[in-house]
């Protein structure tokens, strides 16, 4: 089986999880599924790395 074939089978099996990660962080599901069709396993490390998404009140609260 070609290498390539099994990277795209490993990575649409990581899909369902970013999908979850992402929901749970507040970012986009729909552009976590297409990184993790094309980086597989990685976007579910750069989703770990990047964490929750800051909301926009955080940002706008005085003392921030």
């Amino acid at each position: 089986m070609p290498n390539w074939l099994i990277f795209q089978l490993f990575a649409m099996a990581t899909m369902p999880a970013a999908y979850d990660m992402a929901r749970d962080r507040g970012r986009s599901t729909k552009a976590w599924l297409s990184v993790a069709l094309i980086f597989g396993p990685l976007a579910l490390l750069a989703l770990l790395i990047l964490g929750r998404r800051a909301s926009e009140a955080d940002h706008s609260a005085p003392g921030n």
